[in-house]
């Protein structure tokens, strides 16, 4: 009952990203029909020695496009839910129901997560199967060689840490904005998130002006390693990075568990 509930009240977000989904299969389609036709007539090759890297800096606007997207998407969600409910005085009603309030809240943020996962999948796979077939075209079939001096990457571990960057940002933004919505018991808990990912990228540009030697981490995960404007690769560490970032991740919906199962409803 709780999932109909869910799926009624995101219908419009939910309809939103199966369009924006069908909207890139006709885009890949149309570059793989493009890729095809042009197969014959194209004569560069992706080791070009002037610059090896040139095909592999596109995952870079790339990444951060759709993290942004995906990441707005769950932001809009975090909108819907217990914290609505609350907001909409029907929140006594329902938690009357025999369920702790927890499994509401984690329902909530599973099916969420659960949902921006898929986005993220159905995205990577289809934007994947178009990069695949420009590789080949580049007669580079399933690498890509991001540095002159580093050894060549497969377009699998490329795409499969693209969808972990993009899972964990919008993750994040859905938990803290969904964390605002159980604070405050109302959906207008969206701007206080909003302001709240404001006011942190305000403090971390100060504390990197006044304080160089503090670096506060990025909302979005690092992928790739600059140095001077220069493009190195992907960044080190980024196992120890990925953890982390996952584990802060968990913590949001424990802390909303925690305010809810302590307000007064």
């Amino acid at each position: 009952m709780y999932l109909s509930k869910q799926w009624h009240e995101s219908r419009i977000i939910s309809v939103l990203a199966i369009l924006a989904l069908a909207l890139l299969f006709l885009l890949v389609t149309r570059g793989n029909f493009a890729m095809s036709s042009t197969h014959g007539d194209f004569h560069v090759t992706q080791g070009n020695q002037d610059n090896p890297g040139g095909f592999a800096m596109a995952f870079i606007p790339l990444f951060y496009f759709e993290a942004v997207l995906v990441a707005f998407w769950g932001w809009l969600a975090a909108g819907i839910g217990a914290g609505k409910n609350l907001g909409d005085e029907s929140g006594s009603f329902l938690f009357t129901r025999p369920r702790r309030r927890a499994w509401f809240l984690w329902n909530d943020w599973g099916y969420a997560m659960a949902q921006i996962a898929l986005i993220v999948a159905l995205s990577n796979i289809m934007i994947g199967s178009l990069l695949s077939r420009i590789l080949i075209v580049l007669h580079s079939p399933g690498s890509i060689q991001l540095t002159l001096n580093s050894a060549p990457i497969s377009l699998f571990i490329m795409m499969l840490l693209m969808s972990i960057g993009v899972l964990l940002f919008a993750g994040l933004i859905y938990g803290i904005t969904y964390l605002c919505t159980i604070l405050i018991q109302r959906s207008a808990g969206v701007m206080l998130g909003a302001g709240v990912l404001v006011a942190y990228e305000v403090l971390r540009g100060l504390m990197h002006h006044y304080f160089p030697f503090i670096h506060l981490p990025d909302l979005i995960l690092g992928l790739f390693n600059f140095s001077h404007h220069t493009f190195n690769g992907l960044s080190d560490h980024l196992g120890i990075a990925i953890a982390a970032r996952a584990v802060f991740i968990l913590l949001l919906p424990l802390a909303a568990q925690v305010i809810l199962e302590r307000s007064e409803i």
